[in-house]
This record gives C-alpha cells, structure tokens and sequence, in this order.
C-alpha cells in the first residue's frame, strides 16, 4: 500500500534533479546580460583606471604615452597633503551629509505615518527636491548665499542683521555644501523609510499598546529596531551618493576657499583635467574606492552577524 507513494515521491525527486542543471542553465543565460553590461562599464573602467595609477602617463603629440612606475603615484598621494586634506573633508562631508539625510528623513517619515494630511504634501512637495537636477539646485542655492545677490543676505539687511559672507569663509562654505546636499536628498531617504514604515504590522503595535507601551516606547522598542535594517541600508546609499558629490559642490565653490570644500572628487578633477597629472588622479580614486569597498564589506558582515542573532 505505502510502495506506491513512496515510488511516486522517489521518482519526483529523481525528475526535479534532473531538472536542475536546466534551471541552472536558465538562471545562468538571464543574469549573463547584466553581468556582461557590469564588466564592460564597471570591471574595464575601474582596470584601466588601475593600469593608469601604477603608470607615469603624459601626452604627446596628442597621444597618451605610458611607462610603468610601479607604487609611485600611490606614495606621492599619500605625501600630499592636500589629497589628505581633501580626505579629511570628504569624512566631514560624508558624516555630516549622512546623518542629517537620515535624522531628516526619518523624522518627516515618522510624521507622514501619522498624519494623513502630510501625506499629501509629502506627495506634492517633499518629493520635488530629488527630481531636480544638480545644476538647478547649485544655481537655486547659490542665489540664496550669494555674497552680493543673495536672498538671505537681502533679508538680514531688511532685519538689520550684517551681511553674512556665507562661500567666502571656510566654515560657511562647508556649511552650506553640507546643507545644499542635505536639502537635495533627504526625500529619497524619506521615501525609503516610509515605504519600510508601511511595512510595519500594525497588530505588532496594538499590541505593545495593549501591553501598557506608550508612544515614545513603541518608537523606542518597536518601531526602529524594526526600521534597523532599512536605516542601514538609506545610509549606505547615501555614503555611495556623499562619495561622489560633485556637481553641486563644484558650481557653488570650486572646492574653495583655501580648499576648505575640496572634496577627493574635486581633488581628482582637478589634478586630472587642470594638472594632466593621470597617474596621480588615477591612484586618489582607487584609493576613495578601496575605501567605500571596505565600508560595504564592513556594512555586510555587520548584517550577517545581526541577522544570525536574531
């Protein structure tokens, strides 16, 4: 009576791993587009450019001439101190940039959640922010801090308030790229933790309400260790986002004054397309993305520990 059961069960068995090298095969073609696009535009890039940080490269007579030079551009980057000082502010930069994303973002999510009415403008007009592109918003923010047209400027002398040399001091300029950055994305992270808020069950809720939780224990105990894993990831996003900073910076200070914006990108630029110095230039980047390598490795493995807790 159990033989023919137990045949049955044997011979799917039999048939589904028979079946299997033909899925794998069917897995294999779909991602071998995308994995053939990653080489091309990803993987041959960032070679050449390895090719191009251990070669002494100059141009003549129109062309690229290169002789191998071994570490030397990686030991002249790490002797400069101006590649340093464009690290130290890139840190800043991408600290600052983050965290002010994220505490923004989560907070608008937050009071979205739990207000119908600011779903509305959060649809209307928190959202326009992200949709603008880099020039646009360095041209809206450069007429707001300019020294002489400036909006707020023309406002502190109405108040009869000084006017404020907001690009012209180190402090100020770091500032306002700080706050231009943060302005232009936190809607992303406000959409990325909201739609994660969503997700959230409300019987999970109700049912720390039903325990005697209030609501700043819910959000404390609830909410955002549940939010954990999609906070991380908004702040991954925007590490990759802060490290390739640029448009924005460079239309509203050039990196200036006495550097005190110059990011690694801006670094880069300069020493590539103003100096001709490729061996150099070549070298900061691959440094800038061993660094982010090491960051989403780090990120990685703190995730898989947390998920093995839990």
């Amino acid at each position: 009576m159990t033989s023919a059961p137990v045949a049955a069960s044997a011979a799917v068995l039999k048939d589904g791993r028979r079946r299997r090298p033909h899925g794998r095969l069917t897995a294999i073609v779909a991602i071998l587009p995308f994995a053939l696009f990653i080489a091309f535009f990803a993987a041959f890039p960032l070679i050449e450019v390895f090719r191009l940080s251990i070669s002494r490269t100059s141009i003549v007579d129109g062309a690229f001439v290169s002789a191998l030079s071994g570490a030397d551009n990686y030991v002249r980057v790490l002797a400069d101190p101006r590649a340093w000082n464009s690290l130290r502010v890139t840190l800043v930069f991408i600290v600052a940039a983050v965290v002010g994303t994220i505490i923004l973002g989560l907070i608008l999510a937050l009071l979205v959640n739990r207000s119908v009415w600011l779903l509305g403008v959060a649809r209307n007009i928190l959202i326009w922010p992200a949709v603008i592109a880099p020039v646009v918003v360095s041209l809206m923010w450069l007429l707001l801090f300019s020294p002489t047209v400036g909006g707020v400027n023309k406002v502190f002398r109405t108040l009869g308030i000084g006017q404020q040399q907001w690009l012209n001091t180190e402090t100020g300029a770091l500032v306002v790229a700080i706050l231009v950055d943060v302005w232009h994305w936190t809607p992303v992270v406000f959409l990325f933790l909201y739609t994660a808020l969503q997700a959230i069950s409300h019987d999970i809720i109700e049912a720390a309400r039903i325990d005697g939780a209030d609501e700043r224990q819910i959000l404390r105990h609830v909410i955002l260790p549940l939010l954990t894993p999609a906070i991380a990831a908004a702040a991954l996003i925007r590490l990759v986002q802060s490290v390739k900073a640029f448009d924005e910076i460079f239309l509203l200070t050039k990196g200036g004054p006495n550097d005190a914006t110059m990011l690694a990108s801006l670094h880069i630029r300069n020493m590539f397309f103003d100096r001709l110095d490729f061996g150099y230039a070549a070298a900061l980047s691959i440094i800038v993305v061993l660094t982010v390598l090491v960051a989403v490795a780090l990120y990685t493995i703190a995730r898989r520990r947390v998920r093995g807790k839990s």
